[in-house]
């Protein structure tokens, strides 16, 4: 696609909204983290990780926005915790999920949850 196809595209997009650019499949979308123009191609590199099945031993692993995620998830078992016991229990079944699923199907787990959502603790 010409740069100038492109730039069309962006200008008609909502200027009232905070969009990201993407690529990959709509469940696992990887964000772009940069740019770079060589001569007259301009490269985009996106945040994607390998995918499930390329590593026999290993899980995917999880890119940049994924792991804000995690940590926004994390963060909210936190404040929502009353006492230590029942900090232990939801991180217990945070980490007991995130090890029984694929990177893929936690990471979608995750963007599920509701900001109270409590599932993790009755997962321990």
């Amino acid at each position: 696609m010409k740069v100038e196809k492109l730039k069309n595209i962006l200008n008609n997009l909502p200027k009232d909204q905070n969009i990201q650019i993407v690529t990959g499949e709509k469940w696992l979308p990887e964000q772009l983290v940069s740019t770079e123009l060589d001569n007259n191609l301009l490269f985009l590199e996106f945040d994607n990780a390998p995918d499930e099945g390329e590593q026999a031993i290993e899980a995917r692993g999880f890119v940049e926005h994924e792991v804000e995620l995690l940590r926004q998830r994390l963060g909210q078992i936190v404040e929502q915790s009353d006492d230590p016991s029942q900090l232990l229990d939801a991180l217990t079944g945070f980490f007991v999920v995130g090890h029984e699923a694929t990177s893929a199907e936690f990471i979608e787990m995750l963007e599920q949850m509701q900001p109270n959502d409590d599932t993790l603790v009755h997962s321990a």
